[in-house]
């Protein structure tokens, strides 16, 4: 879920900042430093131990502090300068984090983890480059019934629907009577391979005060220029819409996922999937709001199906702060694997059923 953001007219005391507020011409810019932090714990059942007992996965159930289950913990800086004439420039940094341990969610030396972009806006609509959620991210997040909470649209995708791409160049229309467009394309910059390891699509919104809609496309190469994996490089389409009626808000999405190079296509390896949802968020105070939610997904190659079931309730004790919790529970067929640990999506344990059920706090900043 995004944040609540506070903002100053002033540069922000961050050592990170330190060379960026240096010089005249910044002073005239307005930063904002905004953030997130979540913590909660989470009991999770039926999960693979990684044993055997007369050949049948041993399961256990795992009790943890989870850090980023309603949503992320992050923070970011973003900024913007007036440069005249409806032409601003603006840059946003941010990165994600664990709030159990405070560990990077990038890995590998990854500074900023999530957002690192510089761009131009104007009269005719944003262009941005660098690192960014991109698109399934964003758009599918609008889609979700749970805000894509760890039990969410990414569940029956093994987190599909949360990438990160990086070298991307990113172009938003402006709005025009409610419809906008944007378009993202990553480079690869592998010497003569212009398609490996490239990322890209291109999304179709439309909204208005009651209800909106959203059709995207997207995809993500691997090394070779191919769609060779159905839960990593591979071709995704999204379809889905919101209603509001009152204090009732309906989701309803549908969404494919394809890998036409998968090399030894099997049960074990499939190359096709289709995911359907719906759900709703009711709020019966100002400041409570329950959600339900229900998700099916199918496996092509007889690779079985599987349902997912969410409830659960947000509770504001402010603008920026709430208390979160939710039930949920995978019904995996004989075939399907699916699990609520994106960190290991693979080591789900087949035909079981995991469980998960986590409550915490959420300070957004």
């Amino acid at each position: 879920m995004k944040p609540v953001f506070f903002t100053t007219k002033t540069c922000i005391a961050a050592a990170v900042l330190t060379t960026l507020c240096a010089g005249q011409a910044f002073a005239q810019s307005d930063v904002t430093l905004y953030g997130r932090l979540v913590d909660g714990v989470m009991v999770t059942t039926n999960q693979n131990t990684g044993k055997t007992s007369n050949g049948n996965a041993v399961l256990g159930t795992t009790t943890t502090v989870g850090g980023n289950i309603w949503g992320t913990s992050m923070f970011g800086f973003m900024g913007n300068e007036d440069l005249g004439n409806g032409l601003k420039a603006s840059f946003v940094l941010e990165d994600g984090f664990s709030g159990a341990n405070g560990v990077n969610n990038g890995g590998n030396g990854t500074l900023f983890s999530r957002r690192t972009l510089v761009g131009l806006s104007g009269d005719f609509g944003s262009i941005k480059a660098g690192r960014d959620l991109t698109l399934p991210s964003d758009q599918v997040w609008g889609l979700d019934p749970t805000g894509q909470m760890w039990t969410g649209t990414a569940t029956l995708v093994k987190g599909r629907n949360w990438p990160t791409y990086n070298n991307e160049l990113d172009y938003i229309t402006p709005n025009f009577g409610g419809f906008s467009v944007q378009a993202v394309y990553g480079l690869g910059g592998v010497a003569g391979s212009p398609s490996a390891n490239t990322t890209g699509g291109i999304a179709l919104d439309y909204a208005q005060a009651n209800y909106t809609f959203t059709a995207m496309y997207d995809f993500s190469k691997d090394a070779n220029g191919l769609s060779s994996s159905l839960w990593q490089n591979s071709k995704e389409f999204t379809i889905g819409g919101t209603a509001t009626f009152d204090k009732l808000k309906l989701y309803v999405g549908y969404q494919t996922l394809s890998a036409p190079d998968t090399a030894g296509v099997s049960q074990a390896n499939p190359d096709k999937e289709n995911q359907f949802w719906v759900g709703l968020n009711y709020q019966t105070t100002p400041a409570l709001t329950l959600i339900a939610a229900a998700y099916h997904a199918n496996v092509n190659q007889n690779a079985g199906s599987a349902n997912q079931l969410v409830l659960g309730a947000n509770y504001n004790l402010s603008k920026r702060t709430l208390l979160y919790v939710a039930a949920a529970n995978v019904h995996n067929s004989a075939t399907t694997n699916f699990n609520m640990d994106f960190n290991n999506p693979n080591t789900g344990a087949y035909g079981a059923n995991p469980s998960a059920f986590f409550t915490g706090i959420a300070h957004s900043f």
